[in-house]
């Protein structure tokens, strides 16, 4: 067994032994972690009052496996949540969750519920071009269309039909590569490809064409892990800026980004959500036992 596994369990069975389930001298740590996932509570402060979207006991299984189990949390309107932990420990299934990205997945299922403002996301009636239009998805690698950097933006206001005349889709291409903080440097080549751009200038102009559409959330599943740090640095600048006016849910392998960019953090582990706190204390004197071990390097 991995070292990292044994730690973790030896923790998981050490917090909370008034609701462990019992074990033999015979239990292996795997088994103890198992069993304690379906014991835990999630410590710190998942939830807030001015919640923009609010998950209760959202399980996710791909097939008969079970990725995530039952976690409670909400997303502050304006807030930047980051979510992080180690590989494989469901942050980014959850936050695929969030507007029903994993609806694509044939075997994934989602249990629990998730709303925003009050709507029910995963209500059947609900149409999920204007859901991911409210809460939209900036991915791992950046993935612009091979189309202009004009049409990349203004893509998702046409399907939307948000402007009538050419003027005010040009008003919406404009500003919404300005708020990417990408408008200088292509407002002479818009009719030039978007493939044409630098890594960094295609995850901004992936993010402009995100925004273009007005969303009041955007996700983004680790935005910088393929950018070299001068184009991080500009992104986060960036998540900054947009936090003024959207909420903002970011998965990071990065705990020095995590503790850059967001208010409130989120750490997973083994499929469930351990601690949710303020940064700054989940960074400096985290509530659980787990979280500590990873954000001092003890595993992860």
């Amino acid at each position: 067994m991995d070292i990292s596994e044994e730690k973790s369990a030896t923790l998981i069975a050490e917090h909370d032994r008034t609701e462990a389930p019992k074990m033999t001298e015979n239990t292996t740590a795997k088994q103890v972690a198992d069993m304690k996932a379906e014991h835990a509570t999630t410590v710190g402060k998942p939830l807030v009052d001015n919640a923009k979207m609010s998950m209760r006991g959202v399980d996710v299984f791909y097939g008969d496996k079970q990725a995530v189990f039952g976690v409670d949390l909400d997303i502050g309107e304006n807030e930047v949540i980051a979510m992080i932990g180690p590989s494989g420990c469901g942050k980014s299934t959850f936050l695929r969750c969030l507007n029903r990205m994993n609806d694509t997945i044939e075997i994934c299922q989602v249990k629990g519920e998730i709303s925003l403002d009050g709507l029910n996301v995963y209500d059947p009636k609900l149409d999920v071009v204007p859901l991911r239009a409210r809460v939209g998805m900036v991915f791992q690698k950046p993935n612009p269309f091979p189309k202009s950097i004009y049409e990349n933006v203004a893509y998702g206001p046409k399907i939307h039909g948000l402007a009538r005349r050419r003027s005010e889709m040009d008003e919406i291409v404009e500003t919404s590569l300005q708020r990417a903080g990408l408008w200088e440097e292509v407002k002479d080549r818009l009719h030039q490809p978007g493939t044409g751009l630098s890594g960094g200038q295609q995850q901004r102009l992936c993010i402009a064409r995100t925004i273009a559409v007005s969303p009041e959330v955007i996700l983004m599943d680790e935005p910088c892990s393929a950018l070299d740090p001068i184009a991080t640095a500009k992104i986060e600048e960036l998540i900054a800026e947009l936090s003024q006016n959207f909420t903002i849910a970011i998965v990071t392998h990065s705990m020095q980004q995590a503790a850059r960019v967001s208010h409130r953090t989120a750490y997973f582990h083994l499929g469930r959500l351990i601690e949710v706190n303020n940064t700054k204390k989940v960074f400096t004197t985290p509530d659980h036992e787990l979280t500590e071990a990873y954000i001092t390097g003890r595993f992860g």
